[in-house]
């Protein structure tokens, strides 16, 4: 009933005109409505969250395979999927994300590979899921669990022969900055 009377208001509306002499021009004061704007609805406003960048750069420590300094570059190669590469100091490392919401500085969950140590001085590569809780803006941490799935020449040296628990914690804390 109201959308009715407010198409009556419009037509009527945009029918009154008013032609006036001024200074010698002919003046056309006429009133009008556009309807459309009316029945449009606004976008909604984009939530603080949801961004459009699809990459970010990851630094902190443990990162990039673990190293004790290190950093990752991830990208979006879907809606919540990402791919994750690194490296650090002695390490190297890659993942496989899902991110919890569709945008790049959410949460996820991933599958991680963790290389530490090279050449002579590998250690062990290890294997594992690992969530991780990003903050809205820049501060990022992880946790997860990792299975050895093999052991460098720097083994026998740094456990002094024994044997470690196949499955390692693994961990990080860093910022991540996404462009």
């Amino acid at each position: 009933m109201f959308f009715i009377a407010g198409i009556a208001l419009c037509v009527s509306a945009s029918a009154q005109s008013e032609l006036t002499y001024k200074d010698g021009v002919l003046q056309n004061n006429a009133v009008f409505f556009d309807a459309q704007v009316a029945q449009q609805p606004q976008p909604a406003a984009k939530n603080v969250l949801e961004r459009e960048e699809r990459t970010s750069i990851n630094v902190g420590v443990l990162m990039g395979g673990g190293g004790l300094i290190g950093a990752d570059l991830e990208f979006m190669v879907g809606n919540r999927a990402g791919i994750q590469l690194g490296a650090g100091l002695g390490s190297m490392g890659f993942g496989i994300n899902y991110h919890l919401k569709p945008y790049i500085n959410s949460q996820f969950v991933s599958v991680q590979y963790f290389h530490q140590g090279f050449g002579e001085n590998h250690v062990w590569s290890l294997i594992g899921p690992m969530y991780v809780f990003r903050a809205k803006k820049i501060f990022q941490a992880g946790i997860g669990f990792g299975k050895v799935v093999s052991k460098g020449p720097q083994y026998e040296e740094l456990f002094g022969g024994k044997d470690m628990p196949p499955v390692q914690l693994l961990y990080n804390i860093g910022l991540y900055f996404p462009f």
